[in-house]
């Protein structure tokens, strides 16, 4: 009896539906080399991110998505935050002089977002600096050499010029890491799902009369 249930176990665990991967699309004018001031430039280089735009960028979920936030560095030394307009609302301030985290990303938290812009939804801002959202001039996003606008992905990277002390373009005040998922399974997830049970239900009944079938008489 073991062996049919431990098989009718991993039947269900493998027709259990799972996150399907969403993704942002990105759009942008003009990209730039990241700039040799930024604190964190080798590091982001490492991850093949070496350019960044910031003017006329946009950010539009495909669909209604998880998105989990990651806080990579930190240079300013002054109050600065990123927070969402999400569910749950998330929000993450800084302020040490500087801190490197790209070795182990500190999680800020998963939000709920629905499809479309998300410009008004990732929001930067600094007390004494220059708040900014998708769009603005003091929220830079990371791109690879060869990205194209109009890359959908479902990881990007994106920092904040707080412009305490002028707009020096660097965007390493914060770095926000971003991972993507979808906020509802795909439908051929859910037939996976339902037909794994109807399996399951079909072998407990099997398993049913073959035990009333082996009745013995002595």
């Amino acid at each position: 009896m073991k062996k049919p249930l431990a098989a009718m176990a991993l039947l269900l665990a493998s027709a259990l539906p799972v996150a399907a991967q969403a993704a942002v699309t990105i759009t942008f004018d003009d990209k730039a080399t990241i700039s040799s001031s930024n604190d964190f430039k080798s590091q982001l280089n490492a991850l093949g991110l070496t350019k960044y735009s910031s003017d006329d960028v946009s950010l539009v979920l495909t669909e209604n998505s998880i998105i989990t936030f990651y806080l990579l560095g930190s240079e300013s030394g002054f109050n600065d935050s990123f927070a969402t307009i999400s569910t749950p609302n998330l929000i993450k301030s800084e302020n040490t002089p500087f801190q490197n985290n790209f070795g182990a990303p500190v999680s800020i938290g998963s939000g709920a977002f629905n499809a479309g812009s998300l410009a008004g939804r990732l929001n930067f801002s600094s007390v004494g600096g220059k708040p900014a959202t998708v769009g603005d001039d003091g929220f830079g996003i990371f791109l690879t050499k060869m990205q194209k606008s109009g890359t959908s992905v479902s990881t990007f990277y994106f920092g904040y010029d707080d412009q305490i002390q002028g707009a020096d373009n660097d965007y390493d005040d914060l770095i926000i890491k971003a991972v993507v998922t979808s906020a509802v399974p795909e439908p051929a997830t859910w037939a996976m799902f339902l037909l794994g049970f109807a399996a399951v239900g079909g072998a407990m009944r099997a398993q049913r009369r073959k035990g009333k079938l082996s009745v013995s008489y002595g």
